[in-house]
């Protein structure tokens, strides 16, 4: 080690005096910035389980690795700006203050030290702040969410277009005697069974949902509105229709077979005075081959409720067991068996009665449907006004709800029907949600700047280096010997012992603890005394 004034004396090869382990820290440092900068870009949009080791995990191995090369790097900065200033000759409170560079409690009296500790001091503390914060916004810049992957894919589905006449039971009359068959149906759609399909490869969508749209049995429709008055001032209105769902087949007049019209009626508003406006609904339906909207997840198959009434329709056909002038025990067509499934579970006729006890109006009526208090309007507060309280009633469109009823069924039907004997084919949109990373550029960016800043403040330490043209460290051998202590002086070897080196020591005293009396402990001495623990004969 060199004295300090042997500092701008003795030269070394340069290959000896770069500081090559701070170089290397900055280096460090560089690399672990840009390997996490690379690693969460590259995460973005990945699915998690296919990479063993998460950006997580990494991230936390470069902090790491950067943490430990931010130390070396700071010390071999702190170590040059030490020897700089030592050399170019500064007071002794400089130079602890730069080496303590304001760690702990010395924050402050570095900042008064003087300037070149106050600059040691403020890049030291930024570059601290820097490379902290740089860490939690590296690990917000990474997350876990789920996402949808769409593929296409065929399919297959069990499902008849056409429904056989005699399928839903035989005309008698005006009415049909049904069967066991139609029953089932009508058991699973009043139960909301769970539809499925058959458990072999090309039916079923597993660990996904299947989105597509396949042709089967169903029908077309097409409906009209009208509005009428009813005045509920008076008690004329005794008896009038209020809400009513009822079919019946209809000679449509171009074809052999008729048109199944539904009529809807209900009172959907209420002015001033009790004075009602119906709403009346007509809607006349024929047999088509449609294509249903169909979700599969599993083996188990659902209508899309929400696209029923934008069905494509790919053709209409006629039954001759539909038609009006058919005799008793044939077989009924589809609509037929439509009107019949309508008539058994929704047909209701409900009008208005006086009550005078109470003052108001009830309704009630003919008709097994209970539809009528479904889509009844219950809440108080829709009849706010003070005059309705007597006539307070109105309904919510049961129409679009019958018509999705109505297509419930018949899949249902259709599907029983071309049970392993009609297969369609169909293509469908696959969707699996996946676990994948999702990356935040707006973090991810911030970290690297900060990291930036805090690698060129750290960098600055170190600026300079090459004017020492000699390896210096913090070493305490290496400052005691450059500040001239007495403990190194006349001390020529570069690794003496310590008995070498307390050989040549004149003018300290030297004692151990059993040659001292307590007296001579308690004796003021001046400094340094060095207490050497063990026997000496020193």
């Amino acid at each position: 080690m060199l004295g300090m004034q042997e500092l701008n004396e003795v030269e070394v090869s340069i290959s000896g005096w770069v500081p090559w382990l701070g170089i290397a820290s900055l280096i460090s440092i560089f690399v672990c910035a840009m390997s996490s900068a690379i690693i969460v870009a590259a995460s973005h949009d990945k699915d998690v389980e296919t990479w063993p080791i998460q950006p997580a995990v990494w991230l936390a191995i470069f902090s790491g690795v950067s943490n430990v090369a931010y130390s070396s790097a700071l010390a071999t900065g702190i170590a040059v700006r030490f020897w700089l200033r030592a050399a170019q000759g500064t007071q002794l409170s400089q130079l602890h203050y730069i080496w303590e560079h304001g760690q702990g409690l010395g924050l402050l009296p570095a900042l008064r030290a003087g300037s070149e500790a106050r600059r040691v001091t403020l890049l030291a503390t930024a570059a601290y702040i820097l490379q902290f914060s740089s860490g939690p916004l590296l690990q917000r810049s990474t997350r876990q969410a789920s996402q949808d992957r769409v593929s296409q894919q065929p399919m297959f589905l069990n499902l008849a277009t056409r429904i056989p006449d005699g399928w839903f039971g035989n005309k008698q009359g005006r009415s049909v005697v049904g069967n066991r068959r139609a029953m089932s149906q009508v058991q699973g759609w009043y139960r909301n069974d769970s539809i499925t399909t058959a458990d072999e490869p090309g039916y079923r969508c597993n660990d996904a949902n299947c989105h597509g749209y396949v042709r089967g049995a169903g029908f077309t429709y097409n409906c009209t509105s009208s509005t009428g008055a009813l005045d509920l001032s008076k008690r004329s209105a005794q008896g009038s229709t209020v809400f009513l769902i009822q079919s019946r087949l209809v000679d449509n007049k171009t074809t052999s077979s008729p048109t199944l019209r539904l009529r809807v009626e209900y009172i959907n508003s209420l002015e001033g005075n009790c004075q009602a406006t119906v709403q009346k609904e007509t809607c006349d339906i024929t047999a088509a081959v449609v294509e249903y909207p169909v979700t599969i997840q599993g083996a188990t198959v659902t209508l899309r409720h929400d696209e029923l009434n934008t069905m494509r329709l790919i053709s209409a056909y006629e039954s001759a067991g539909d038609s009006l002038k058919a005799p008793d025990g044939v077989g009924v067509g589809p609509l037929s068996g439509l009107s019949d499934f309508i008539d058994d579970y929704f047909d209701k006729n409900a009008t208005v009665k006086w009550y005078k006890d109470g003052s108001k109006w009830l309704y009630s009526g003919e008709g097994v449907g209970d539809l009528a208090d479904i889509f009844f309007v219950a809440e108080p507060w829709t009849y706010g006004n003070h005059s309705l309280t007597s006539c307070g009633m109105t309904w919510n469109r049961p129409t679009q709800y019958v018509l999705e009823q109505l297509y419930e069924y018949m899949f249902r039907v259709a599907l029983r029907v071309g049970r392993d004997t009609e297969r369609q084919a169909f293509t469908v949109d696959r969707t699996v949600t996946v676990l994948v990373f999702r990356t935040e550029t707006r973090f991810l960016g911030a970290a690297v700047v900060l990291i930036a800043c805090g690698l060129g403040l750290v960098g600055s330490l170190s600026w300079g280096w090459w004017r020492l043209k000699r390896p210096v460290s913090m070493s305490p051998l290496e400052t005691a010997k450059a500040l001239g202590s007495p403990v190194f002086q006349d001390v020529a070897a570069p690794d003496a012992s310590i008995d070498q080196i307390l050989s040549g020591v004149r003018g300290v005293e030297i004692y151990t603890k059993d040659q001292l009396t307590a007296a001579e402990r308690a004796m003021p001495r001046p400094p340094p005394i060095f207490v050497l623990p063990g026997n000496s004969n020193r």
